[in-house]
């Protein structure tokens, strides 16, 4: 279980181990994760090895970014990467999710083109942990509204996200996407020149 704790003035990541039917005491992921500044969301890859999470530590390309740390062998947390500009701009980057494939990095950025405030994007992670451009995914799921926090199943039957969309119940509420069928979400196929294609 990941954690994101206030303190003092800044925010930081803290991860939590379920031990039967209890979760841990949550600890710090350490300085290579956490700094003075806020590092606001993250996501584990399944084998729990690599960590996507989002900062605004000095050395961004501007305003929150995505980065990316690997466990090194003895357990701590490897210094941590930017993701680059195929992810990160001059705009906001927020709440990475790495899909339990290993290779689907779903993000969301106020950025890259969006209909308005933050829209969800896909990218792929190819040889060398290439990064292949964001893509949009696309209306109905985003709006000129905030649509963040995207959550997909393993099996890429549902999803969830955050979404400030009108008709809703408040200013943000949470909403499930279910594909009957063969159907699946989302998506990027990425060939080796590095060009996407989307599948929603």
């Amino acid at each position: 279980l990941l954690v994101y704790k206030v303190e003092k003035e800044d925010g930081n990541l803290y991860m939590s181990q379920l031990v039967g039917d209890t979760y841990t005491k949550p600890i710090n992921m350490g300085s290579s994760i956490n700094t003075k500044v806020n590092e606001l969301s993250a996501s584990l890859t399944p084998d729990g090895n690599i960590l996507y999470f989002s900062s605004n530590r000095k050395g961004g390309l501007g305003g929150n970014d995505i980065y990316r740390s690997q466990r090194l062998p003895n357990g701590e947390w490897g210094l941590a990467q930017n993701l680059g500009p195929n992810v990160n701009n001059v705009f906001e980057e927020d709440a990475p999710f790495i899909h339990h494939d290993g290779k689907t990095l779903y993000f969301s950025s106020q950025g890259h083109n969006t209909m308005g405030g933050y829209d969800i994007f896909v990218s792929s992670i190819g040889k060398a942990n290439f990064i292949s451009d964001p893509i949009n995914i696309g209306y109905p799921i985003n709006t000129t509204g905030d649509d963040i926090f995207f959550v997909l199943s393993a099996d890429a039957k549902h999803a969830y996200y955050s979404s400030a969309k009108k008709g809703g119940y408040g200013e943000t509420d949470i909403y499930m996407i279910e594909m009957e069928g063969k159907e699946s979400i989302g998506g990027a196929i990425a060939s080796e020149t590095g060009k996407s294609q989307p599948s929603i």
